[in-house]
């Protein structure tokens, strides 16, 4: 018997796996459907016509495939729902199988592939409904004898041109079989002709309508409603749509998401930390219908809130992975509910993570710019007690000369270490010393009297943060002599001036052009260098723009490379 069944099935799967089968074995389940109602529910042999035409329905239908083995308990009431529809078959019975089947047939006709493949399916639920109001309903209600003629015709030549046509479908080059039932599609067109059946009774018992007005009424008023229903689904002129707020309803799930979003948008405003954060966010979910409980758990700590207990499902968000427990198995709208609430959570996480992160980049970068301030400052004092040892052992320099050049540069070189360790105890509360620009200017020739650097101009009459001009001219003048040690013919000239009462500072040398690469981030980044860190004139730049000053690269071309402070 086994064998028999498995041959059988695999026969049917064979022919139905042709596509033009598919619709010739609907046209021989509606064609036995047509004896039946030709011959009468009633009848023993329409009884027996109606077990046929549920054998092709079998065949037919989209929801169980040709190698799908039923069990004991499916065929059991597989065969007593057969058996029963055998024994209490009528008119009224094969009115509500008629809005069945339509309503299985709606999904392959409307929603499927559209064009020619899917006439057949039209056809047939053409067929369908056209039976259902001219052949079956006027067995229920009292027909004219004028209007039972006419439907009498119209079943002898609509009909059978219809089951024609299923017949004789023609499948298209991408057509495949129907895989399942639209159970929506199939939902509404089940209550559209329900209602309009409905609504033909009631209009001709409590309007005493004949059955051909009540049913052309009942079309109209079927038709008006879906009309509107349609406009106010996506109204073309504005105002509330009714798919909207139907999608809305039902993505919603019965779940107060909004106002779990909205606690969750207030306590990422109200924690810094994202772990504290984390817990309270998912204290939150408790609100959800069905969450018990849960247990979350990040690279950075766990923790768990509510209960532990009913049914366990895992999300994951990386890094978050968030174990819940729920009253009951979640439907697969709540479980994609619970996706969301959990990727939603996830990235709030990262956010948060993220700004901890750039927090700390922050602290590390303020912590080395002002270490890379404080190691040029100390680099410049060097080059200073530098040339003061060069001068010193130079042959010429006698103890008279020494002892006053020492006695100018150390009280200097003091004030300036001073301040350099001020920076170092309160970066942010340093302010520069002002003093009068020809005292800065006498300073700084004599701090570079050993030095190939020429000094020219005399400027006086204003005051200049020393702090500011002392470093602006070490870091210029030292990149300067980077170049003069590759190249002893460069030249190096120094030049202060004032411009309508404003100090400026232009550091020239002769040497080599500037890379083209660095010229745009000279100022805004740290460059490379050969010589140091690459942060003196990004430093320079800070401390002169906090001071009302600015630093321009004034050329940049072979031979006269010039540098200028200047007030902003």
């Amino acid at each position: 018997m086994s064998l028999i069944q498995r041959s059988f099935a695999d026969r049917v799967g064979q022919l139905l796996g042709r596509p033009a089968a598919e619709f010739r074995v609907l046209a021989l389940c509606l064609v036995a459907l047509h004896v039946v109602m030709v011959q009468g529910p009633e009848d023993v042999v329409g009884r027996l016509l109606m077990l046929v035409h549920l054998g092709f329905f079998l065949l037919w239908q989209p929801v169980v495939r040709g190698a799908y083995r039923l069990g004991w308990v499916n065929s059991l009431a597989m065969i007593g729902g057969i058996a029963a529809m055998f024994l209490s078959l009528s008119w009224g019975l094969l009115a509500v199988w008629l809005i069945t089947l339509a309503s299985a047939v709606s999904g392959a006709a409307f929603v499927s592939e559209p064009g020619r493949p899917r006439l057949p399916y039209r056809f047939a639920l053409a067929y369908l409904v056209a039976s259902l109001l001219i052949v079956v309903v006027p067995h229920l209600v009292p027909v004219a004898r004028d209007v039972s003629a006419l439907f009498d015709w119209l079943s002898l030549l609509l009909l059978p041109a219809l089951l024609a046509g299923v017949a004789l479908g023609r499948p298209g080059s991408s057509h495949a079989r129907t895989r399942g039932i639209d159970f929506v599609s199939a939902a509404l067109l089940f209550l559209v002709l329900t209602v309009m059946v409905l609504g033909a009774l009631v209009a001709m018992w409590l309007m005493a309508l004949p059955y051909l007005v009540a049913i052309v009424f009942a079309l109209f008023a079927t038709a008006g409603s879906l009309v509107v229903m349609a406009w106010a689904w996506d109204p073309h002129l504005g105002g509330p749509q009714l798919g909207a707020q139907f999608a809305r309803r039902l993505l919603s799930a019965g779940m107060s998401f909004e106002e779990w979003l909205h606690e969750v948008a207030s306590l990422a405003v109200a924690n810094d930390d994202p772990e504290a954060f984390l817990e309270a966010a998912c204290r939150q979910m408790l609100q959800l219908p069905g969450v018990r409980g849960g247990r979350w758990q990040v690279p950075e700590g766990e923790g768990s809130f509510g209960r532990l207990e009913g049914v366990e499902r895992i999300k994951r968000s990386a890094p978050l992975q968030l174990n819940l427990f729920l009253a009951r198995a979640p439907s697969a709208a709540m479980d994609w509910h619970l996706d969301l609430t959990v990727r939603l959570l996830g990235q709030f996480y990262l956010e948060k993570r993220h700004a901890r992160e750039l927090e700390s980049l922050s602290y590390v970068r303020a912590v080395h710019e002002t270490g890379a301030r404080l190691t040029h400052d100390v680099k410049n004092l060097l080059q200073s007690l530098n040339t003061l040892c060069f001068t010193a052992t130079q042959p010429q320099t006698d103890a008279t000369t020494l002892k006053a050049l020492v006695g100018r540069q150390l009280p200097v070189i003091t004030s300036r270490l001073a301040a350099t360790m001020e920076k170092l105890r309160v970066p942010s509360q340093v302010e520069s010393p002002f003093v009068p620009v020809e005292t800065w200017w006498r300073q700084a020739k004599e701090r570079h009297a050993g030095s190939p650097v020429r000094f020219e101009g005399d400027p006086a009459g204003v005051e200049v943060p020393t702090t500011l001009f002392d470093t602006a001219l070490d870091n210029l003048v030292q990149n300067a002599l980077d170049k003069r040690a590759h190249n002893p013919e460069v030249v190096i000239q120094v030049v202060s001036g004032l411009t309508d009462g404003r100090p400026w500072l232009e550091v020239t040398d002769s040497g080599h052009a500037l890379d083209p690469r660095l010229r745009s981030r000279l100022f805004l980044q740290r460059v490379p260098s050969d010589n140091g860190l690459g942060m003196g004139l990004y430093q320079l730049a800070r401390q002169a723009e906090a001071l009302g000053y600015r630093v321009e690269l004034v050329n940049a071309e072979a031979g006269s490379v010039c540098f200028r402070l200047a007030s902003g």
